[in-house]
């Protein structure tokens, strides 16, 4: 069944939430901790984080403000909503599915079923382009390939508005939550949306090349590591998440072509999964058309994003 309350004395159902009678009045601080503990049980990821974005959703109001409104009691019906939501993510539901937005490089984007949920480690991605494009010393050109909900290509384009940004994905669905996300941060006349595979540029955008910079957030998980991610990530669409046996069947490909449409010394960057760093290493060298190669480490440390330059 559905829960239980916190508290080994209370083992009052969660369905009280809705309105029943209780010895102790169900506030914000109240909620998030049981449900915490409920999400810990579970295998929910960020058990905490996933509450507290959860209600601030059903209380309108910004996960931060929850803070200040710890002793605040819920009305019945957004008791019975928060439940609901609670119900869902219990059974792995994403919660940024759930709520309609996730949070990336402090900027607020829409996410629906149909994208990848961006995440804390393709931040690396936006540094890296920024930290480029600030080198030029004049207007640079800006590809995001597999940009998804078009996050890294925003978050870009708000920080460097003198660059003329392109963001290309092979999926239609996904490109319309990106522009809709285009639209909200008000960059519609200044970043290019079109339907492509990888890094084969569509011929009527031919024009654009030769980019200063170009990142990718492709598919990278390997057969093996399928089975191994958790329950919410396996919602989220398997033609962002999967790319073959060693999880390197767009990496290639993109690594293999980036060259032919980077400028003089322009850089790309990718984002790889975890032990993938010597296989890209390799396959960089075997190309032999880049200097400058790298990797940028995470949080966690793990060598997260291919950095490499073409040869001059």
């Amino acid at each position: 069944m559905f829960g239980y309350c916190i508290g080994s004395a209370l083992r009052r159902p969660f369905a009280s939430m809705t309105g029943q009678t209780s010895e102790q009045p169900w506030t914000v601080l109240r909620l998030i901790e049981w449900t915490k503990d409920h999400f810990t049980a579970r295998q929910v990821q960020q058990p905490r984080l996933s509450a507290e974005v959860l209600l601030a959703h059903v209380l309108k109001c910004r996960r931060m403000d929850l803070y200040t409104r710890f002793g605040a009691v819920p009305a019945g019906e957004q008791l019975a909503g928060y439940r609901e939501l609670v119900r869902l993510a219990a059974q792995h539901e994403p919660v940024a599915y759930l709520v309609g937005h996730r949070e990336f490089y402090s900027l607020d984007f829409v996410v629906t079923s149909d994208v990848l949920i961006p995440r804390p480690e393709t931040e690396l991605l936006v540094d890296k382009a920024i930290e480029c494009l600030n080198g030029l010393g004049r207007h640079g050109r800006y590809w995001d390939a597999c940009t998804g909900c078009g996050a890294v290509a925003i978050a870009t384009g708000v920080r460097k508005t003198d660059a003329a940004v392109l963001a290309t994905d092979i999926s239609e669905s996904a490109l319309a939550v990106a522009r809709r996300n285009i639209a909200a941060h008000g960059l519609g006349d200044r970043i290019t949306v079109a339907a492509a595979n990888l890094l084969e540029l569509p011929a009527d955008l031919a024009e654009l090349a030769l980019f200063d910079v170009i990142t990718a957030n492709p598919p990278y998980v390997s057969a093996s590591q399928m089975d191994e991610l958790s329950p919410d990530v396996r919602r989220e669409p398997r033609t962002a998440l999967f790319a073959g046996e060693d999880g390197l069947d767009c990496i290639r490909p993109i690594v293999t072509q980036a060259p032919d449409v980077l400028g003089r010394g322009g850089m790309l960057a990718v984002e790889i999964g975890y032990g993938q760093a010597e296989a890209v290493w390799d396959l960089v060298n075997r190309v032999d058309r880049y200097d400058r190669v790298g990797f940028a480490r995470d949080v966690a440390g793990i060598e997260r994003v291919l950095v490499a330059h073409k040869k001059i």
